[in-house]
């Protein structure tokens, strides 16, 4: 019983009173342990551990590859505002950032402008994206064929997630949005403004 399969998933202090219930074994728990000891049985606990996590998308220069996203930001009256940013793989840089009081997809698009601005045409990168209606949209299909970018979906054109921005705005939330009072707009517009100079 210490050995098999069938009972690896018992305690050993629970399976010598299982086993006293079932009529197979009747010795007390201290017995079992000293026997396990004398005898090196080992208990089939082996675990089988999930694969380490890989390491996500990694460009080689700056402007190879952006990250594009929004997100939710609640004021302590309910209302929600909207954070959207361009992240820059390689440097990690906060190329363009914008908030509005209404979730509006075209920001998208003004903040590939921003970003791109002073780049050459030649060095236009990639756009990492979510599948959301702010990142397809007429506007954004617009102005990537005008920019020339090429917008890649996260988990379906590619194997690897948009998650080097969302690990960005958990940190932006949880390590200093959160730690302020958020109750107005303009409020939350400078704390945004100035942690992204800071981070920068």
């Amino acid at each position: 019983m210490a050995t098999s399969d069938d009972y690896r998933h018992v305690p050993t202090s629970t399976l010598s009173r299982l086993a006293q219930r079932l009529g197979r074994v009747y010795a007390s728990t201290s017995t079992w342990y000293r026997l396990m000891r004398q005898y090196n049985w080992r208990r089939p606990r082996k675990r089988v551990h999930p694969p380490k996590p890989k390491i996500g998308i990694r460009a080689a220069s700056a402007n190879e590859l952006w990250h594009i996203d929004a997100t939710l930001i609640r004021l302590l009256d309910g209302s929600k505002i909207y954070l959207h940013a361009v992240v820059d793989n390689f440097s990690r840089r906060i190329l363009a950032w914008q908030t509005s009081e209404a979730f509006d997809p075209s920001i998208t698009a003004e903040l590939l402008i921003q970003a791109a601005t002073g780049i050459g045409e030649s060095e236009m990168p990639a756009v990492i994206v979510d599948g959301g209606v702010e990142n397809y949209n007429a506007t954004v299909d617009a102005t990537i064929a005008d920019l020339q970018l090429k917008r890649i979906l996260a988990q379906t054109e590619i194997t690897f997630s948009n998650s080097m921005i969302e690990a960005w705005w958990r940190v932006l939330k949880h390590q200093w949005l959160f730690l302020n009072t958020l109750d107005t707009f303009a409020n939350v517009t400078r704390l945004v403004a100035f942690y992204v100079e800071q981070h920068n």
